[in-house]
């Protein structure tokens, strides 16, 4: 059996998590609490709720951090152009 997955939207994907910045770098972002994780095959319908605010995929929570994707496993964040993991709680 296939399993349909878009591109980008695997687990398989070897991205640095959040915790690996250096610590310069994590100093200089907000506190980036996930409250909730929302993920459906229609990326229209994935949702998070980060630092109290929800957020669709492409959102700018802050200056030089992008909200790329929401993925099964948590949400793929740029970070100065730098492609980082926060995993889901």
């Amino acid at each position: 059996m296939l399993e349909d997955t878009t591109p980008g939207d695997t687990t398989d994907d070897p991205l640095p998590r959040l915790a690996e910045l250096p610590a310069s770098d994590r100093a200089q972002l907000p506190p980036l609490k996930l409250s909730m994780h929302v993920y459906a095959e229609d990326p229209a319908q994935r949702f998070v709720i980060l630092d109290g605010k929800r957020l669709h995929e492409g959102a700018s929570p802050a200056a030089g951090l992008v909200l790329e994707q929401i993925r099964r496993d948590g949400l793929v964040l740029s970070v100065n152009g730098q492609r980082v993991l926060l995993a889901r709680p």
